[in-house]
């Protein structure tokens, strides 16, 4: 929670933003990080029990496509995104929507949100808001009638089979667009050139080769890295098939086996176990110890 609030509030680095329109974000609830962070846990802290694997919170985001988000006016745009809020917090409960946020320094407009799933018994249960497929389906379906056509918005294909870009390949393809190739210089011609037009190419060629070398022997290494990288992983995966086939027969045993049966064969192979390291302690005690020639000067060599 708090890395992600940081990142809300742009409190961390954040390639993906364009800082100079980071002052047109807009916040609700909250003012920095800490501050939502401390709301959070206040309202976490009216649970007497909370289990280890709850969910503490879900982070709603808003939006719609680039193509809607740019044709629609500023106010526009803060319209829907006020809707939406107001939609969240009739379906949660305004005191558990701790924090929401309108990020406008990315490509995309959007709203996100932070929710303590707390249902109508007063008990963290994101289940009862979010549990299974169909819930999810029928949550988008009712927020597209609700808040989307009211807005000019349609919903979005149901059981579409597009993924998401994980958050850090979509970083890292940022990173490699930015990274600009090295310009290439290329000698203009003099009279003697245009009188020799192959002593002129290679000139050029040669100035290129210069040029682009250190690029090229960057490269170079990086393939030769990831070609010992995919070696790596033939090998490992070869030496992980072997290990399976040997295994198979035992595993096939074991799954013929009631569990108390199971027990007694942990035990048997724990004590075989045991019993074969303590051998092998046993035969490096019993190792004749070698002598060191002494170096006392009256020992003849």
């Amino acid at each position: 929670m708090r890395r992600s609030l940081k990142h809300a509030f742009r409190e961390q680095e954040t390639p993906n933003a364009d800082m100079s329109q980071t002052s047109e974000n807009s916040h609700f609830g909250a003012t920095n990080s800490q501050e939502a962070l401390e709301q959070f846990n206040a309202r976490l802290a009216t649970q007497e029990k909370v289990r280890s694997n709850a969910v503490l919170a879900i982070e709603y985001l808003i939006t719609a496509s680039p193509e809607a988000m740019r044709d629609k006016s500023r106010e526009q745009q803060d319209g829907y995104f006020h809707d939406a809020l107001d939609w969240l917090r009739n379906k949660h409960g305004g005191e558990n929507v701790i924090y929401a946020g309108i990020h406008r320094d990315e490509t995309t407009p959007h709203m996100y949100a932070y929710v303590v799933p707390i249902d109508a018994r007063g008990k963290l249960n994101c289940r009862s808001f979010l549990g299974g497929a169909k819930a999810l389906n029928q949550m988008q379906t009712d927020f597209a009638q609700d808040v989307g056509q009211p807005h000019g918005l349609e919903r979005g294909l149901e059981r579409s089979r597009a993924r998401h870009v994980p958050i850090r390949e979509y970083y890292a393809r940022i990173c490699r667009a930015e990274q600009k190739e090295p310009a290439v210089n290329v000698p203009e011609p003099s009279i003697r050139d245009r009188l020799n037009p192959a002593a002129y190419g290679q000139r050029v060629a040669n100035s290129v080769v210069e040029q682009l070398g250190p690029r090229w022997k960057e490269l170079s290494a990086k393939e030769q890295e990831l070609g010992a990288a995919r070696q790596e992983k033939r090998e490992a995966r070869s030496a992980l098939q072997e290990q399976s086939q040997r295994l198979r027969p035992i595993v096939d045993v074991l799954r013929t086996l009631t569990p108390a049966e199971r027990k007694v064969f942990v035990d048997i192979a724990r004590a075989a176990g045991e019993r074969i390291r303590g051998n092998r302690t046993q035969e490096r005690t019993r190792e004749p110890q070698r002598t060191k020639p002494s170096r006392d000067k009256g020992i003849s060599r």
